[in-house]
């Protein structure tokens, strides 16, 4: 990868200086990258016609003003972080920054997901029901659900749960468990499991096994609801489409699944489950739409982008073989390409029963 890396670097860095000498003219800036002879403007329009973004889940009626992002205070970026860390993880001494880093990241993405979907679940949650949070990270879903759902029993699981969290109510408790593995659980003494952005951390040949003990943990007629992004981005420039392939790369060494996505149902039925209804949000990546919502959502999942990335700066460049400064350059131009290629990611929500006896 490192031949690829340094072709990338230089058209990042040739594109930089063209960016340069355009806005000198006080012109508006526009991409001379060039791939097989075809413009950037006509890879857009082949990108827009070929890989179109579905927002049919927008709410006209909702109001835009709900999802306010208003610009961080002068000096208070560090100390607002360390709050929204500390107040859902309780695990300062523990964690290094990095992993505070990457729990704010999730923490956005969290807000995001809930705001585009309305709602925490699709799936129904009525009555008095259990419910298991599978891979549970820093538990704010698992937090959210048992305040909202008072007669509901809430129980988080993941290889290394919060030990500590304010506000904590009495009916959610977590369990150390590694997914992978037999869960802690008893045969169909569940309602209702759900399941988010584990896509990374399970192996592709580890799906079968997380499903059969959903399965088995399930009551009959209880319900599953997963949530998963694509890994690929839709809609991509040069340099993403570079980081795509890498990343791919990089999963198929460590045994994962880069298109574990497109399986998904099948695994479902397979497996034995029923009423399966798959469903599909695409979110933009900046602030390129027209629609105000989504704008707002753009500029959030940009933003966590742009986490993701820098969170993961000594990865890249220890594996693909460039410098720091390179990394960074590349990252400018990644976040530069969503806008102009109308980026966009797409999460798939599975929800599925286990059929009644």
């Amino acid at each position: 990868m490192g031949n690829q890396a340094s072709k990338v670097i230089e058209k990042s860095k040739e594109r930089k200086e063209r960016r340069i000498n355009s806005s000198s003219k006080n012109n508006r800036r526009r991409s001379t990258i060039t791939l097989g002879g075809r413009s950037h403007s006509s890879l857009v329009m082949a990108a827009s016609k070929s890989i179109q973004a579905n927002y049919d889940w927008i709410d006209e009626k909702q109001d835009p003003t709900l999802i306010h992002t208003p610009p961080p205070l002068p000096n208070s970026t560090k100390s607002r972080r360390q709050s929204i860390t500390e107040f859902f993880s309780g695990r300062k001494k523990s964690l290094a920054q990095e992993d505070f880093r990457e729990i704010d990241r999730l923490q956005r993405l969290h807000y995001l997901l809930k705001s585009a979907r309305k709602s925490n679940t699709w799936g129904e949650i009525e009555g008095s029901m259990t419910i298991v949070d599978v891979g549970t990270g820093n538990g704010i879903w698992a937090l959210e659900m048992a305040s909202e759902q008072l007669n509901c029993k809430v129980i988080g699981l993941d290889l290394r749960p919060p030990t500590e969290q304010q506000g904590k109510p009495k009916n959610l408790n977590y369990h150390e468990a590694d997914i992978t593995e037999i869960w802690p659980l008893e045969s169909n003494s569940v309602d209702f499991i759900f399941q988010r952005n584990m896509g990374q951390s399970i192996q592709k040949d580890q799906w079968s096994h997380v499903l059969s003990e959903m399965l088995r943990v399930l009551k009959p007629g209880g319900t599953i609801e997963l949530v998963e992004a694509d890994l690929v981005h839709h809609n991509p420039g040069p340099v993403q489409r570079a980081f795509d392939e890498f990343y791919q790369n990089q999963c198929s060494e460590n045994g994962l699944d880069f298109a574990f996505t497109g399986i998904i149902n099948k695994e479902l039925e397979a497996i034995g489950f029923s009423e399966l209804d798959h469903r599909t949000l695409d979110i933009p990546i900046g602030e390129w739409p027209q629609d105000s919502e989504l704008k707002q959502f753009g500029f959030i999942n940009k933003e966590i982008q742009k986490a993701f990335l820098r969170n993961r700066k000594s990865f890249y460049v220890s594996k693909w073989g460039i410098t720091p400064e390179d990394y960074e350059l590349a990252v400018q131009e990644v976040l530069t390409e969503f806008e102009d290629y109308h980026g966009f990611s797409r999460f798939n929500c599975w929800i599925a029963k286990k059929p009644a006896l």
